[in-house]
């Protein structure tokens, strides 16, 4: 039983001393190669890092209160795209003078998590832009958008109907209430002051439901007010530089290239091994 003990620890030892000798092997062997990718990293790191290092930042909120937000979002994200491809159009779409676009890096939309129909949108330029003209021109893109402004023009009727519906039922409280109210005056023989104390009662019968009704209209008659597909919350602010760090950039990239060059170079050190092992 000990025998077969010391005989397990020796055998575990020796797989240790050999996966050891493997990776001194593959490492004096490929040591180069790997310094050589990892250096390469390092070099489109630094790329990438100048190549940002006078990108600018800045973001405003907006909320669209009556249109979907994801299709608010996708018609932001899609003028990425546009200017990607064609500059001169996107500077047409949005009205903005051609240097400005010329300067524009990056346009993206996202949602803001937890808070309803809240939408960020992000800039990212070069040099700097007029950012109360892009933002100008990027409200009229989305708000006169022709399914939009039909989207629109039909919550604007179903706002202006609810609120005729609203006043015809206020209206027909009011004149139910009169009604009693007379009625009650009529046909009661009662003092002065349990008249009043009925009245009242009657009074504060409909009250309840008339201020209800009067706060729903207020509600419609707001919605009619901010009519809009998107409305800005927050505007850009002062643009700011990009942050990004230059050690963390050398880093990441190194850090890719030296993990794909081991990666590549032990599928030939593995392949290698397998042809002499074939051969013998």
């Amino acid at each position: 039983m000990e025998q077969q003990q010391n005989n397990d620890e020796i055998d575990l030892i020796e797989v240790f001393n050999n996966f050891l000798k493997s990776i001194y092997y593959f490492a004096n062997r490929w040591y180069k190669a790997l310094a050589i990718i990892t250096f390469t990293g390092f070099i489109i790191g630094f790329g990438m890092y100048m190549k940002d290092s006078n990108i600018y930042s800045n973001k405003m909120i907006g909320q669209t209160r009556f249109i979907n937000k994801t299709i608010i979002i996708e018609m932001i994200n899609s003028l990425n795209e546009v200017n990607k491809n064609n500059k001169g159009s996107i500077g047409k779409i949005l009205s903005v003078p051609f240097n400005d676009i010329e300067n524009l890096a990056e346009i993206t939309a996202d949602t803001i998590e937890n808070m309803g129909g809240l939408i960020t949108v992000k800039l990212l330029y070069r040099d700097t832009i007029d950012v109360e003209i892009f933002l100008n021109g990027l409200v009229n893109y989305i708000n006169n958008n022709a399914y939009i402004k039909r989207e629109i023009q039909i919550s604007k009727r179903r706002n202006e109907t609810l609120i005729e519906k609203i006043e015809n039922e206020i209206s027909k409280l009011d004149s139910l209430q009169k009604s009693i109210l007379k009625n009650t005056a009529k046909s009661t023989v009662a003092s002065p002051n349990s008249l009043l104390v009925m009245n009242e009662q009657i009074t504060n019968f409909f009250h309840g439901d008339i201020l209800k009704l009067e706060s729903t209209k207020q509600d419609y008659m707001k919605n009619l007010e901010h009519l809009t597909a998107f409305d800005v919350i927050s505007r850009f602010e002062q643009a700011k530089i990009k942050e990004r760090s230059f050690i963390k950039t050398l880093a990441i990239f190194g850090s890719i290239a030296f993990g794909l060059g081991f990666f590549v170079l032990l599928g030939f050190e593995i392949r290698r091994k397998a042809i002499q092992l074939i051969k013998k």
